[in-house]
């Protein structure tokens, strides 16, 4: 518990394990897998760029329109940048931590586009069934209610404690 202008905030102490050498909370594991599949888009342009040959059949067997190719870039920006600045030491970049520190609300708002953008690629199809469409839902709604729930994750955004 802390004491701050005789009110009780009480403070998550989390194990040793989960801080960096400068006392930073570490996000938890599965922060980095979602990110990783938050920017499965730009995964596939960077394969896609390095295999010269097969990069434009790559890109038009799994965006066969271009805007949703535009569109995955954009939904997957934020994850890339959060994914950037997670391994900084954010006591050397003062502006990086106040960066980081904002940076949950726009995890969500990724999160929330991402889902936004199935739902919208379900609607063009008429909501047929695919076993890829379902993987992605249930990953990235089990994301959601993930960053939603996690105390873990919402500590590492705050900084020190």
């Amino acid at each position: 518990m802390k004491n701050i202008n005789s009110q009780i905030i009480p403070i998550k102490i989390f194990a040793l394990k989960f801080y960096t050498q400068a006392g930073d909370l570490k996000p938890p594991t599965y922060f980095y897998y979602g990110l990783l599949f938050l920017a499965r888009t730009w995964a596939l342009l960077i394969i896609s760029l390095a295999s010269r040959e097969t990069g434009n059949k790559l890109l038009a067997t799994f965006y066969p329109d271009k805007t949703h190719f535009y569109f995955g870039l954009a939904s997957g920006l934020i994850a890339l940048v959060l994914f950037f600045l997670s391994g900084r030491d954010h006591d050397k970049h003062p502006l990086i931590c106040k960066i980081w520190q904002k940076g949950y609300p726009f995890l969500l708002l990724s999160i929330l586009a991402d889902l936004g953008l199935q739902l919208y690629y379900l609607y063009l199809v008429r909501f047929q069934y695919s076993i890829e469409a379902s993987v992605q839902l249930v990953v990235i709604s089990w994301l959601l209610l993930l960053c939603v729930r996690s105390k873990h994750l919402k500590a590492s955004f705050k900084g020190r404690l």
